[in-house]
């Protein structure tokens, strides 16, 4: 008969399971809130830092749309914001924890960018909300959450928070 292996020879080493940087997804969302307080109770526990990552969208075509729009200046305009929002997040945050926190905030596609960013940053885990669409409205709005898991180099951890229950 053959022996088991030792429970201990089946997992991997801490130093392969170490978590020490986390990516915190964040679009002001209920679930992205809920996403950071995850975060912030693992980020504790594994005495990790965290970096709350906000990404904005402009309509490239907002010029040729929109007369006098100004694609330059609405962006400043909205990185400003987003960056006061998440400044704020953190001062609130860290009011009742002493994780280590910084904010970032960039433009683009927000997949694209959660998962350029845990790669480049060389983040261990990203924790984010999502909103867990289905049907018509996950087929036209997609699933950034959805994205980011298939596409991210590290664990991707997805908060969803119980919605009630609602007949169409």
């Amino acid at each position: 008969m053959r022996e088991r292996p030792a429970a201990h020879s089946l997992l991997p080493s801490e130093a392969m399971i170490r978590i020490s940087k986390i990516l915190v997804a964040v679009d002001f969302s209920s679930e992205s809130k809920a996403a950071v307080g995850y975060a912030v109770t693992l980020a504790k526990a594994l005495q990790s830092t965290i970096t709350l990552f906000h990404v904005f969208e402009m309509p490239e075509l907002m010029n040729s749309i929109v007369p006098g729009a100004d694609n330059a200046v609405d962006a400043a305009r909205d990185r400003a914001v987003a960056q006061s929002w998440l400044e704020e997040l953190r001062a609130d945050t860290q009011q009742h924890s002493a994780v280590e926190m910084s904010v970032v905030v960039e433009h683009g596609s927000p997949a694209q960018e959660i998962v350029s960013a845990s790669r480049d940053g060389g983040f261990d885990m990203i924790v984010m909300g999502t909103h867990g669409r289905t049907g018509l409205r996950h087929v036209v709005m997609g699933s950034v959450a959805e994205a980011v898991v298939r596409r991210a180099l590290c664990p991707v951890l997805t908060i969803h928070l119980p919605v009630p229950d609602r007949t169409i």
